[in-house]
């Protein structure tokens, strides 16, 4: 009998963890396109960008964007590493356009940035690149989903 018990214990429990992980599927979070792109801030202490985003998350519960990797570029010259500044979430089954504020100080930026930088302050339009990962959030399970566009940007 005491056999029997475990048995069933056993099979309880493997039943249970089969049933909890098919109800985590994931489905790949994609970004659609950029709608908009503007220069909040440009100065010499850095750089902030703001970013409008269409973002699908054709998944059944909420994504917070938890962190982010990614590389400006100006006028094709890599500029320094940025950051997502706000948090962000994607509720469930959207397709929406989010905004993001994309940050970089002048101690994440290489030498070769500042005059760089300094030339195109003069300017009217820059050319704008931002390439890298988001990393978002969700039951406990983290995911990175690739970024990359470029935009003529007013100063």
């Amino acid at each position: 009998m005491d056999m029997l018990k475990k048995i069933s214990f056993y099979c309880l429990t493997l039943l249970l963890i089969s049933s909890l992980v098919g109800c985590i599927t994931y489905k790949e979070v994609q970004m659609i396109k950029v709608t908009d792109v503007g220069v909040k801030n440009f100065t010499t202490e850095g750089v902030e960008v703001e970013v409008a985003m269409q973002i699908k998350n054709p998944n059944n519960y909420k994504i917070s964007i938890v962190d982010s990797d990614l590389d400006l570029f100006v006028k094709g010259n890599r500029i320094g590493t940025a950051n997502i500044d706000n948090k962000v979430t994607l509720p469930k089954k959207s397709n929406q356009i989010h905004r993001f504020i994309i940050k970089s100080s002048l101690k994440d930026m290489g030498s070769s940035a500042i005059p760089l930088l300094m030339g195109v302050l003069g300017g009217g339009t820059i050319d704008l690149q931002i390439k890298g990962d988001i990393k978002a959030k969700a039951k406990g399970i983290s995911k990175k989903f690739p970024v990359d566009f470029k935009k003529k940007v007013k100063l």
